[in-house]
């Protein structure tokens, strides 16, 4: 098995070219949103890659509930945001959720012709290696970024990922601690501060809260 990590849309097209399987990383925040909305009963998750394609989604799935951000702010009009937070407090059995994200579901439409794409960040890490363990074949670790460039929240989760990947038996070159302090420094943080979320990030950190692992078939998130 080779790991390799990747960034942004460009990363994702090369992880494609190779029909590598895909590991979406977006710590901060959708990779954390999506396992937490299934945690509350979401059968499918349906990512977009904007707002009119979102649009254009409802026409598929009329009873959706539509979900979203830019620059960590709900979308007006929407029904939910993209808060870890919010999906654990909101009873979502059996729906069906339709997401556009400033940066995650973006990177997942982008990936989408790869055999495999699962959604993984700090919160599910284990189930995620051992998934991929189960499957076997190269990985491509691709990290969303924020507006474009590279975050370090993403890298050091990506990191962590291929890590265990690799050798679970080697520990992490940081505590979770310092994974957390690390990605304090991001802007990614600053803006979700300045938004008042700062819960969210609490629950982006919390390494292996899930064993959940949402696996894209067709359009749309399931867990398998």
């Amino acid at each position: 098995m080779q790991v390799k990590i990747e960034h942004g849309i460009e990363g994702a097209e090369r992880a494609v070219s190779r029909q590598d399987s895909i590991i979406i990383v977006d710590t901060i925040r959708a990779s954390t949103t999506y396992v937490s909305a299934f945690s509350s009963g979401a059968i499918r998750i349906v990512p977009c890659s904007s707002r009119e394609h979102l649009d254009e989604k409802m026409i598929t799935y009329p009873q959706a509930l539509k979900s979203g951000e830019r620059l960590c702010k709900k979308i007006e009009g929407y029904d939910l945001g993209s808060s870890p937070e919010e999906m654990s407090k909101t009873n979502l059995e059996g729906k069906i959720i339709l997401s556009s994200t400033t940066n995650g579901s973006r990177m997942v439409v982008a990936s989408s012709k790869s055999p495999l794409v699962i959604m993984g960040s700090f919160c599910n890490s284990s189930a995620v290696v051992k998934f991929i363990k189960k499957r076997g074949g190269d990985v491509s670790i691709v990290c969303s970024g924020r507006l474009g460039e590279k975050v370090i929240e993403d890298t050091l989760c990506a990191e962590y990922i291929k890590q265990k990947l690799i050798d679970d038996s080697v520990p992490f070159r940081l505590t979770t601690a310092e994974i957390s302090d690390e990605c304090k420094k991001s802007p990614s943080y600053e803006m979700l501060a300045s938004a008042g979320l700062e819960r969210d990030f609490e629950f982006c950190m919390k390494i292996d809260s899930h064993t959940l692992v949402p696996v894209l078939d067709g359009d749309c998130f399931i867990l398998l």
